[in-house]
């Protein structure tokens, strides 16, 4: 049976783009429907209990929640890989996406949405403390030599943290907030990222993000 693949996405959420950069990744052929996150349609909310993309609709069968899809993913289409074998691998492959996920994020996100602005350097100060820890306690310790997460080929992880460093622009255009200078491997593990052709494909320049965080902001000027 021919797999049929449908992905529900925005183009503006980090999360679906998870999923994009998954399929793009595995080379599997997907109808791409966009939602209009303001005004969903009737069949997606009927498909999505929670009313968030993404949702993989695969051969029928509904699966949402990124990390969930992506693992989905690549157990039911098994190459290329994007876990390692070991099951220890594995597992550190998991923290650390639900590290960015549960802890990183939560502060990532409270700072573009914190409105006072005496308490923007606190922010500032716990997302580079964040981005050093990710540094010299993730990628120092798992990627090796190499110019992923977790060393020579492209993994989940990869996927989980990329669409979120490609919508940096915005923290630093509206809360001076960027990767620290001393965080040398991030630096050059997203200049490789970007240059995928998957990610090259589905990429949205600077000025794209930095218009829509606006009103998250707070700018009253917002399109």
């Amino acid at each position: 049976m021919t797999d049929t693949l449908e992905l529900f996405s925005a183009q503006v959420c980090p999360y679906a783009h998870r999923s994009r950069l998954a399929l793009a990744e595995k080379g599997l052929a997907f109808t791409l429907s966009e939602i209009d996150l303001a005004d969903k349609s009737q069949r997606f909310l009927d498909i999505s209990p929670y009313g968030k993309v993404p949702v993989l609709l695969h051969n029928g069968r509904t699966v949402y929640e990124s990390a969930i899809v992506n693992e989905y993913l690549n157990d039911t289409f098994p190459t290329p890989a994007l876990l390692p074998d070991d099951p220890f691998r594995r597992a550190q492959a998991r923290i650390w996406i639900d590290y960015f996920d549960n802890k990183f994020l939560d502060i990532y996100y409270d700072a573009m949405f914190n409105k006072d602005r005496a308490k923007d350097a606190e922010y500032r100060e716990k997302i580079e403390t964040g981005f050093r820890f990710i540094e010299n306690e993730g990628m120092a310790k798992l990627s090796g030599d190499g110019p992923y997460w977790l060393g020579a080929t492209l993994s989940l992880v990869d996927l989980a943290y990329y669409p979120f460093l490609e919508r940096l622009p915005a923290w630093t255009q509206h809360r001076d907030i960027d990767i620290p200078s001393d965080c040398t491997r991030l630096k050059k593990w997203y200049d490789i990222m970007h240059a995928l052709p998957s990610v090259r494909e589905i990429a949205n320049p600077p000025e794209y993000y930095i218009d829509r965080y606006r009103k998250y902001a707070g700018i009253e000027d917002a399109a």
